[in-house]
């Protein structure tokens, strides 16, 4: 009887252990899955992209949304795309760094700052 009975309270005690680590192992998946969520929900990413008629340009965007299309060269008059990606990337994380420093602002972006990224046609 003693054995039976030292079972039973084994058992129920195991079962117990088991569920308890099944909802700790729940919990941490339900959190690790909303802090990825809010990870690119907050996220800031520039992405590159060709022009059809030639030339690149840049989007930012902020977690899933697109924030910013750039398919020309900013400040400079006419529409002139970015000469290679290399320049619409270096643009791009310039804002970007812009916008994290201030999430609720405006980036601005200057002359000045193109002629000294290098910004090929740019003068």
């Amino acid at each position: 009887m003693t054995n039976k009975r030292s079972f039973l309270i084994a058992s129920l005690v195991a079962g117990l252990a088991f569920t308890a680590c099944q909802q700790k192992q729940t919990e941490r998946t339900e959190h690790t899955q909303d802090t990825a969520t809010t990870a690119v929900h907050d996220s800031i990413a520039v992405v590159t992209f060709q022009l059809d008629k030639g030339g690149w340009g840049y989007k930012i965007n902020k977690g899933t949304h697109t924030y910013i299309e750039q398919p020309f060269i900013p400040v400079i008059v006419g529409n002139k795309p970015f000469q290679n990606e290399e320049d619409a990337r270096k643009v791009g994380e310039n804002i970007a760094a812009k916008l994290r420093k201030n999430p609720g602002g405006l980036p601005d972006l200057t002359r000045q700052e193109l002629l000294d990224m290098k910004i090929a046609g740019v003068e």
